[in-house]
């Protein structure tokens, strides 16, 4: 009380005896040092979230972080709640404090003083569920942050053309407008109040994006270092948008939207790293198509950033937050606890950048004869659903390094920021025993062995319900249970030359894309182009030829996911971000103005090449040649098998 007073025209009043009462009911935490009260927060309990009432800190102790912590405290306490409301005057010194804290203007209120002062409501989330946010995180629309410039042209209509741009007729049902933090935080502040006041009214019509306070904060340090101080200097409305953009980022959209051309020159390059495209309003409908393109599907953009797994390190779970699965409803207690149930297991985190900010998080062990996956989390963001195929395709490969038969994902909610169910059925997944299993079958079996339901450690029963008779359905088998090879499949196979270099880029063959336990690189799926004189048929089996100096191998085997043929602007426009071929590459392939695209997927680099003269002498044995100089040959089951069996003996 005595500390209080000292502050009692900005506090304003409060009984003793409610005072006395709060401390009973420890609705006051004090901050101490050497045994002095150096400052203290006072809050009620209504409802379902928090009232902040008093924020005191004693002067000689200001700017020392005591507030931060002392706030922090009430969440630690108190995580289940929904979070914390305040209401501050704007002419009063606490004012600025607010958006340092981790609070958003929400709206502004009148005060019940004689002079009816303005005054700001303040809200600090603790990042649980609500209808909205789980109505967002669902939605598959492209999601782009307005910038406070863009806010004020739409609100006010200082530039027309803004307005015109955000709404034309391609964008409509494809785009969802929102706003973070810091852009409210920067209306609120408006200098002039009837603009001030008719801003805040307008932010019903934007969706918030909501980020862990934390992790927004590491992230902005980390993008203006990279910005750089000098440019940070000449520009101090850069930091603004910096912090825009990290909150974008760790939000998961799609799109930063800013008629700040310098800004948007700097940030750009930034921002693409991690997914996020920083345009004008004049650029998002003429992008569209783009990024819903990488909404669904992204190779080239996971392909094209520095994929890195590291080891998890102690106490890295205050630096993982953002990967919590709030619109399921899992709490930050639980998923700490989940994050570190597995004391001895190993925990990796995914980083699509060279950045500190986690675009995925692994935590497996071995478990008799399964993988379990503990935590298996990607950052929301317009790459994590590719990001997400990639780590399972990963984790075959990771079974197969162990050598389990299995993996069982036991993770409440696996994907985190995003919904999987799908994905993980359409990849193969299961669910046994009430979690989602891959079968990770090693082995090359005929139909007789496969109808059996069970060979060795393997039970594929889930999987097979009647055994398909097309080519199509043995196709889509192999690849649920990879890496499996059925025997007298209607599968055909063919033997296809490759140059060495895009050996290298869309194999992973002579590269170190082979230390494939730490690398990402292998994709899913590519594309190489061929001329039309011999079109393969799909869906099939490829065997990749490369030559050399001292005579050519055998270095992988692919799955023929498909065969297109037209002409070489039509294949390049469609596959270019499946390939690493230039479009005049695939006109130097063309034959009458057409070319052949082979669309391949579900690469296995060989542990054993295989030399040309061991292949031919398979390939004849079975009623067939490859030739000195093979062109794309078509060979024998029998072939495939055989030379594939030499070529991943473990």
């Amino acid at each position: 009380m005595e500390l209080g007073n000292r502050f009692k025209r900005s506090l304003g009043l409060y009984p003793a005896g409610a005072i006395r009462e709060a401390i009973v009911e420890k609705r006051v935490f004090g901050a101490f040092q050497s045994g002095t009260l150096v400052g203290y927060v006072l809050f009620d309990l209504p409802r379902s979230d928090i009232r902040l009432v008093h924020l005191c800190v004693a002067r000689g102790y200001r700017k020392s972080g005591i507030a931060r912590q002392l706030v922090d405290e009430i969440q630690i306490k108190y995580p289940d709640r929904d979070g914390i409301r305040l209401k501050c005057r704007r002419d009063y010194e606490a004012h600025s404090v607010w958006k340092r804290l981790g609070f958003e203007a929400q709206s502004l209120a009148e005060g019940r003083g004689r002079d009816r002062a303005e005054m700001v409501v303040w809200w600090r989330g603790f990042g649980q569920t609500d209808l909205f946010a789980s109505a967002l995180e669902d939605d598959d629309r492209v999601q782009a942050v307005l910038d406070t410039n863009v806010v004020m042209d739409v609100v006010l209509g200082r530039n027309p053309l803004t307005r015109d741009f955000l709404d034309a007729p391609g964008l409509d049902g494809e785009v969802v407008f929102c706003v973070t933090r810091s852009v409210k935080n920067e209306l609120s502040e408006t200098k002039d109040g009837a603009e001030r006041r008719r801003l805040m009214e307008s932010l019903a019509q934007f969706q918030t994006l909501k980020g862990d306070i934390g992790v927004c904060d590491d992230l902005t340090e980390e993008l203006s270092s990279e910005v750089g101080p000098s440019k940070l200097e000449q520009d101090p409305s850069l930091l603004s948008d910096t912090r825009i953009l990290a909150e974008s980022i760790v939000a998961g959209a799609s799109v930063m939207m800013t008629n700040d051309e310098k800004a948007a020159v700097v940030l750009r390059r930034i921002g693409q790293r991690h997914g996020v495209d920083v345009l004008h309003p004049s650029q998002l409908i003429v992008k569209i198509d783009e990024l819903r393109g990488v909404r669904e599907d992204a190779p080239d953009r996971i392909q094209n950033t520095s994929v890195l797994l590291a080891r998890g390190t102690a106490g890295m779970d205050r630096e993982l937050d953002h990967l919590i699965s709030t619109h399921r409803g899992e709490t930050k207690a639980s998923f700490r606890r989940l994050l570190r149930g597995g004391g001895a297991s190993d925990v990796r985190t995914v980083h699509t950048a060279e950045s500190n900010l986690a675009d995925g998080l692994i935590v497996m062990r071995v478990v008799d004869d399964s993988l379990l996956v503990e935590v298996l989390r990607v950052r929301r963001s317009p790459l994590a659903a590719t990001l997400f195929k990639q780590l399972m395709f990963q984790l075959r490969h990771q079974a197969l390094v162990v050598g389990t038969p299995r993996i069982v994902i036991t993770d409440p909610h696996p994907g985190g920021g995003i919904s999987v169910e799908k994905d993980l059925f359409d990849d193969g997944a299961r669910i046994v025993t009430g979690n989602w299993n891959y079968e990770v079958v090693d082995a090359q079996l005929d139909l007789d062995e496969l109808r059996r339901g069970s060979v060795g450690a393997w039970n594929w029963e889930p999987w097979i319900t009647t055994l398909t008779s097309t080519a199509e359905g043995f196709a889509k088998l192999e690849r649920d249970l990879w890496p499996l090879k059925i025997r007298d499949a209607p599968l055909r196979s063919y033997v296809i030359p490759i140059r060495h270099v895009y050996a290298s880029e869309l194999l992973g063959h002579d590269a170190p894309l082979l230390n494939r336990s730490d690398s990402l690189g292998i994709s899913r799926r590519h594309v190489y182009y061929k001329s039309p004189r011999f079109r393969p048929m799909s869906p099939g089996r490829i065997l990749w030829y490369v030559s050399g100096r001292h005579g050519g191998s055998i270095v992988a085997a692919s799955q023929l996911l498909s065969v297109h043929l037209a002409s070489p602007k039509t294949l390049h426009s469609r596959f270019q971000k499946y390939g690493v071929w230039n479009l005049s590459d695939v006109e130097g392939a063309a034959r009458d103005g057409r070319a052949v695209a082979l669309q391949f997927g579900e690469t296995e680099v060989f542990h054993h090449p295989v030399k040309l003269s061991e292949a031919d002498a398979i390939v004849n044995s079975y009623g067939n040649k490859l030739g000195t100089v093979p062109t794309v040959r078509a060979v024998a089951d029998e072939a495939f098998h055989e030379i594939y069996g030499r070529g991943m003996t473990r």
